[in-house]
């Protein structure tokens, strides 16, 4: 409940409130900004969408997090950046869901042409699984101040970023061999797209990206102080919500533009990127992290691995026939996640 003093207290919510939505509007700008110029970078330097999702669109989206994340755990409140990090993947998938109920054509996102985004489905869930494993054990501190949990996730990441690579690089070579010589020769003809101006928009709506991040999260912050939340749950439901603004534009974005390998990638990606950057907040805050952190957290990751899971069965799935709002496999996805949120709600 919202506690103001007098005509003041109203207007300094109201200026908190404008400001916010100002900075929204410019971070969606920037978003739709670069779903287009990765799609068309990627395109550049023949990357299939998938991997220019999962590589350039996620690591440009998840810098609102990077930057949030370590700014809240330079503060010492590290349950509520490791919060913000965690809340911000079941966020992700939520938005995934969301769009795939809400599009306006037959065919769904999470369907079995999108089943080579499997492996970087499950590289996430190794890495949900890798903070519960380090939120559970005690495990070692290295040189005193970098917990053992946050190497394991970093090595974890560079593991499995390799396996998504290596595979989709694969994949797309037997694709090339797999065409005929007539369409070759028809390709060869093609004018190759230029580098150099999706290059510069990529660049450009990225630092507008990480430059919004601050303002951002401080607007977002008066709001919630106003509001009244704070701790774990302000960081994985408030600051995880408004960190992924990023993910919602270029996921809507490039699911509009019929590019859902690059919608998909994005989310997968950013998830990945996310649990990474638990590495970087681990640094900032000079101490073991995962010792520090509210059990809690363990539940949150769990609710990572499960909703993913369901996910990862939905991109399996061989049926496509699609129902109208009726999609169960998005509708899981959404469900399990509330009901973590839920279950976050209930213990702090």
């Amino acid at each position: 409940m919202l506690y103001f003093t007098g005509v003041s207290g109203y207007r300094s919510a109201a200026m908190a409130a404008f400001w916010f939505l100002i900075v929204a509007a410019a971070v969606s700008a920037s978003g739709l900004v670069l779903a287009r110029a990765s799609d068309r970078l990627g395109e550049a330097f023949k990357l299939e969408r998938s991997m220019t999702g999962f590589l350039m669109l996620a690591a440009a989206t998840s810098l609102p997090e990077l930057v949030v994340s370590c700014q809240v755990a330079r503060t010492g409140a590290v349950d509520m950046a490791v919060g913000s990090l965690l809340g911000s993947c079941l966020m992700n998938l939520l938005i995934l869901a969301g769009i795939d109920l809400t599009r306006r054509t037959g065919g769904r996102i999470l369907s079995a042409k999108a089943a080579a985004h499997a492996l970087a489905s499950l590289s996430s869930v190794l890495l949900a699984g890798c903070v519960v494993f380090s939120v559970l054990v005690d495990t070692p501190a290295i040189y005193g101040r970098i917990d053992g949990g946050s190497v394991l996730i970093l090595v974890a990441y560079v593991l499995t970023f390799r396996l998504v690579y290596v595979d989709r690089r694969v994949a797309t070579t037997q694709e090339i061999v797999d065409i005929d010589e007539e369409t070759l020769a028809a390709t060869a003809t093609l004018p190759r797209p230029s580098k150099w101006k999706p290059g510069v928009l990529y660049g450009v709506s990225t630092l507008g990206i990480f430059v919004l991040a601050g303002p951002l999260a401080s607007t977002s912050n008066e709001l919630a102080e106003m509001l009244q939340l704070s701790g774990t749950f302000f960081g994985a439901v408030f600051l995880a919500l408004v960190t992924s603004l990023p993910e919602v534009v270029t996921t809507a974005e490039a699911s509009r533009m019929g590019a859902d390998d690059l919608a998909i990638g994005n989310i997968l990606g950013s998830n990945s990127f996310n649990l990474l950057i638990l590495f970087a907040v681990d640094v900032v805050y000079g101490a073991p992290l995962f010792s520090a952190l509210s059990m809690i957290h363990a539940t949150v990751a769990l609710g990572i691995i499960i909703t993913t899971t369901l996910a990862t069965m939905g991109l399996l799935y061989r049926v496509e026939r699609r129902l109208w709002f009726l999609e169960p496999d998005a509708l899981a996805v959404i469900a399990t996640a509330l009901l973590f949120f839920y279950l976050l709600y209930r213990s702090t």
